[in-house]
């Protein structure tokens, strides 16, 4: 599947070059990620591409998976299931994922200028506060930040490099980065990936409430952050090349202690419908995260999702994975 990209307000993203809308289909062409490919995206490149997709799993191991899932949920045995998890004969812990595709680049941008990041090495941990509560929100405002300045220059001298061959537009890099900076996009596919692979009737995966869950200019809100994006930026054979990793904290969360915290039960049934027809799920889940019951609920297990992408802006390959962890610390050291 190709990565597609539609600009809903090009002359916002043509503001940085001062073309007002006649670059717009050749960024567009540039920016495009291109087919997920075997092939090494660098020397450094790891060889996650020959993992089989999450729809192409051993038929074998799928069913079985599912079954201890649910037995060790009913027999609330969390041991047990902290051991599977970590068990890559039973549970992999890598999968390929589809391209990023982004409707509206603008928006993408709005939602990096509240993101921590690191950019080679350098972190930038100072964000934007969100809209103060009952100050009018601009949707069609640029936003910026220290983060995103910054990248923006790095994305000029990278192009300018006597190393790197052929003509690259710094603001086709800056937006093909900003499409993998993306959070909300980036956690619907992440979650989109573990639903058919850990959710059951019994058990429910969500994200952990987060700052980013809460919309501009809302009071009581998460005040937690979401962990900073990692970003490289380095120049291989020539070409541009960019790693760009994302970690989203999930949780299982059994469904009995949902209906015990008072959390809507129409939803959960909803859930149920939507599992059996083997629908998407992150339009159900977000909705159970904003129930007021899940405030500050913590899950049965913490799941660390990586979402990872290698990128060469110079051939258009690239490779979008997830790898999961189950962090020790965070789950109280049960695992072994």
């Amino acid at each position: 599947m190709s990565a597609s990209v539609s600009y809903s307000n090009p002359k916002h993203f043509n503001a940085y070059t001062g073309n007002q809308g006649s670059s717009v289909k050749s960024l567009a062409a540039k920016i495009k990620g291109g087919n997920t490919t075997s092939k090494s995206i660098s020397n450094s490149s790891v060889a996650v591409a020959t993992i089989a997709p999450t729809g192409g799993h051993q038929p074998f191991t799928l069913p079985v998976l599912h079954q201890k899932l649910t037995q060790y949920t009913r027999g609330s045995d969390r041991r047990q299931l902290l051991r599977l998890l970590t068990n890559p004969k039973e549970f992999p812990s890598s999968h390929v994922m589809k391209n990023v595709f982004v409707e509206d680049i603008a928006m993408a941008e709005r939602e990096a200028a509240y993101e921590r990041g690191a950019l080679n090495g350098v972190k930038f941990m100072k964000v934007k506060d969100p809209t103060p509560s009952g100050e009018k929100k601009n949707n069609n405002e640029p936003m910026d930040s220290y983060f995103l300045q910054t990248l923006r220059e790095i994305c000029g001298h990278m192009c300018e490099m006597d190393g790197v061959i052929g003509s690259i537009d710094p603001m086709a890099l800056y937006g093909g980065l900003l499409l993998r900076l993306c959070r909300s996009t980036s956690e619907k596919d992440a979650l989109e990936e573990m639903t058919p692979l850990l959710a059951r009737d019994e058990l429910i995966v969500l994200p952990l409430k987060r700052r980013h869950h809460t919309p501009a200019g809302k009071t009581g809100g998460e005040s937690k952050m979401a962990p900073p994006i990692d970003v490289e930026l380095f120049v291989e054979a020539g070409d541009v090349h960019a790693k760009v990793t994302m970690i989203h904290e999930f949780g299982l969360f059994r469904k009995s202690d949902l209906i015990a915290r008072g959390v809507n039960e129409h939803r959960l049934s909803e859930w149920s419908k939507l599992l059996s027809k083997g629908k998407p799920l992150s339009s159900n889940q977000h909705k159970l995260l904003h129930d007021a019951a899940f405030t500050n609920m913590k899950p049965w297990v913490f799941l660390d999702v990586d979402v990872i992408e290698r990128i060469n802006f110079g051939s258009g390959n690239n490779v979008r994975f997830l790898s999961v962890r189950v962090p020790d610390e965070k789950n109280s050291g049960y695992v072994r």
